[in-house]
């Protein structure tokens, strides 16, 4: 099989395309709904149709053979089954929630509406959609509640299966995997990537901190790894996961806010993190063209249909919706809206002083710009830490463990590229803020950056192959990449503990169990008055003020 991001593209564009329309079709009123539904269907075929040359210039292909496919659509099923998808296998503790909501959806007409108490169901539900018309099919065709909720979550389970397959396509064609052995290795990298958690854990155990279930968990700063991504949120890693994917393959800025906001549906906060990223690029393309004066090119590539399709319909259509959300809505009491405000000034100093630096030394020598660079970064944290021992030395910990031994060893390669540049930036904003009743955006907005940083890692070992690979007379560059091509690897192996902590946990309960259906159903539907123990539990899933907000009063249904 010839694998091509030209013929992928239509694939993941469609798969990016119809969350949103079912959700048009069935949320909104028809006299909406089937307009906005038919502007998505023609935004889709203006970012898919005949790319221009500049597109496909230059493009690369991998050729896969049939023995490959088939290998990589068993590990892709079967990682997508330990996750827990199908309930068929060992659920997290997230599942509960996630099992309500593809129920309600399942078993109640859209928009979701509960009667105990009254509210409504508001949340990042885009993926589960295409599944639930599979198990309402089969609820309307006589099936019970059951029936149903079991097809639906077979179909539930092909339909993330599919989703994976594309994205892991894509990423080998990215990472240029032309060999068996690139092959093997970019899945295991895909699959095991994490920050070095288990060094923080066992740093904590030192002290006398218990050691936790998820090993995630040392941390209030935590970067998901790639297997408790879809372990534990599944419905916003997918679709964040081939929107980066898709982005990282795009030559143009023709289709970068239809992605984005097509990620919305299911995504909103990892779209939050790759936006960053497309600011970066919008603002480097439109630096070159103020001084190659072809603004106006810049323009009629940035105001495409499909783009502003995105922007001026879908956009407040979604944030219409999530802003109606409790967790959004709710009191302040109940809200965590944290800033450290002194660290963000500070940090933003240092950005106007390395640009400063850059300005002045890009004409002498990069290497002391770079070097510069991070002393003063350096010089930064350690006096942040040292006035505000109580919170920031954890987070100075957290950032080295859970993104800073990779961007070190990266940057030896990569210091020099955007993407890289965007990529240390995220890692060092994101903790900073939290939004809503959780740590949420810190774990959700960095799965860009996580992902990112997992294919640089792919990508750096296939460009140092050499390094590892020749025994004889290496250069002094070809030492340097070798070590630091160990060093990656060590890395990588430390980091990958999280990941068989995770199938571990779901071994050990299965086995517990004595079944394999170990699932989380504790909730089991919204439709109720949540007390005790559980009181709050409908808190960032449900809107009880939803009659007030305007997409309940003027969009939906």
């Amino acid at each position: 099989m010839v694998v091509s991001y030209s013929k992928l593209k239509k694939i993941a564009y469609l798969l990016l395309a119809l969350p949103t329309c079912i959700f048009a079709l069935g949320f909104l009123k028809l006299w909406i709904g089937i307009p906005l539904a038919l502007l998505v269907g023609g935004a889709y075929f203006f970012a898919i149709r005949g790319e221009n040359l500049r597109d496909t210039e230059g493009s690369y292909t991998l050729q896969l053979s049939m023995r490959k496919c088939l290998i990589l659509l068993g590990v892709v099923a079967l990682w997508c089954y330990l996750s827990g998808l199908g309930n068929l296998y060992f659920q997290t503790s997230d599942w509960g929630a996630r099992n309500a909501i593809f129920r309600d959806l399942i078993r109640y007409d859209w928009p979701v509406i509960y009667d105990v108490p009254n509210s409504a169901l508001v949340y990042y539900i885009g993926f589960w959609l295409p599944a639930a018309l599979f198990g309402k099919l089969a609820l309307v065709c006589g099936g019970g509640m059951a029936v149903s909720f079991a097809v639906g979550n077979i179909a539930l389970l092909l339909w993330s299966i599919l989703n994976l397959y594309v994205i892991i396509l894509l990423i080998l064609l990215y990472v240029r995997a032309h060999t068996t052995k690139r092959f093997a290795v970019a899945l295991a990298v895909i699959i095991g990537f994490s920050g070095l958690d288990i060094v923080g854990v066992f740093c904590q155990w030192m002290c006398g901190v218990g050691i936790p279930y998820h090993f995630e968990w040392w941390t209030p700063y935590q970067f998901t790894s790639m297997a408790a991504c879809l372990g534990w949120v599944f419905n916003q890693a997918i679709p964040a996961w081939l929107t980066v994917i898709c982005f990282l393959h795009e030559k143009s800025l023709r289709s970068y806010a239809f992605l984005l906001v097509l990620c919305a549906a299911s995504a909103p906060l990892p779209c939050v993190g790759l936006a960053i990223y497309m600011a970066a690029v919008l603002a480097v393309r439109i630096w070159h063209a103020v001084r190659e004066k072809t603004v106006r090119l810049l323009l009629f590539e940035i105001f495409t249909p499909q783009n502003l399709v995105a922007v001026c319909v879908l956009l407040p259509m979604w944030f219409s919706y999530y802003i109606s959300n409790m967790a959004i809505s709710a009191e302040q009491t109940l809200q965590r809206v944290e800033t450290d405000l002194l660290a963000i000034v500070l940090l933003l100093l240092l950005g106007v002083l390395s640009a400063v630096g850059a300005l002045l030394l890009s004409r002498r020598n990069k290497e002391w710009y770079y070097a510069g660079a991070g002393a003063v970064l350096c010089l930064f944290l350690g006096i942040w830490a040292l006035f505000n021992p109580d919170i920031n030395r954890h987070y100075l910990f957290a950032f080295l463990l859970e993104s800073g031994v990779y961007l070190a060893i990266l940057g030896y390669t990569y210091r020099g590229e955007l993407l890289y540049r965007a990529a240390f930036f995220c890692a060092v904003f994101c903790p900073l803020f939290s939004i809503g009743t959780d740590f949420d955006f810190c774990m959700r907005a960095s799965i860009p950056t996580v992902f990112i940083l997992m294919l640089l890692s792919v990508k750096f070992l296939f460009e140092h192959e050499e390094a590892l690979t020749l025994r004889h007379d290496l250069t002094r560059e070809l030492r340097v990449g070798r070590v630091l091509c160990v060093v990656l690897i060590v890395a990588l192996l430390i980091g990958s503990v999280t990941a068989m902590r995770d199938f571990g946990n779901g071994f050990w309960a299965v086995g517990t169990a004595g079944k394999l259906n170990v699932v989380n159903d504790k909730i089991y539907t919204f439709n109720q008055i949540f007390t005790g123990e559980r009181e709050g539990a409908a808190r960032n899933f449900t809107s009880v003020t939803y009659q007030s907000t305007f997409f309940f009063r003027f969009l939906a249904k």
